[in-house]
């Protein structure tokens, strides 16, 4: 599930090097794909921590807005992981990481709100297993592996919307 995640927002960040003149020299696929990896990791790794907040945006069905809170959360350790992975300067790793953010956050919400119009609640799904074995935390982190039931419903919520 996460390599489907992570092929998703890859795709999704194509051409975005386009914006960042020190990055014009690189690889853009390579681009593409380190920044993906690197918001999706970090999104993960605060999940882990028990900061779940860009996790459930992300599955929110509304547009998250450059702005928000959450994006403001994560720009720094996302700067900071792509200012060292791709040997730029904090400046131009904080240009990607401020564009990549808004749209790997929102590249399942559109298919959340698809969802909800057809009827299916992907709310009220996350919020079902806030009380069942250790929540959705634990649900969460189980997209990096687990065979739990709460495991396999946030899985399969989440093959639902990437397809």
């Amino acid at each position: 599930m996460l390599q489907q995640l992570l092929h998703l927002a890859e795709e999704h960040l194509q051409g975005i090097d386009r914006n960042v003149p020190e990055l014009r020299d690189l690889d853009s696929k390579s681009i593409s794909s380190m920044t993906s990896q690197t918001v999706v990791n970090t999104i993960m790794q605060q999940a882990k921590k028990g900061n779940t907040f860009a996790l459930r945006e992300m599955l929110s069905g509304v547009d998250t807005d450059a702005s928000h809170d959450v994006i403001k959360q994560l720009q720094g350790p996302v700067t900071t992981q792509l200012q060292n992975k791709l040997n730029i300067s904090s400046e131009g790793a904080g240009h990607l990481a401020t564009m990549a953010l808004p749209i790997i956050l929102n590249m399942l919400n559109s298919k959340v709100k698809t969802a909800q119009h057809q009827g299916i609640n992907i709310q009220d799904a996350l919020e079902a297993l806030n009380g069942k074995g250790g929540g959705i935390l634990q649900s969460i982190t189980g997209l990096l592996g687990g065979n739990n039931k709460s495991n396999k419903t946030i899985n399969s919520i989440l093959q639902n919307l990437i397809g």
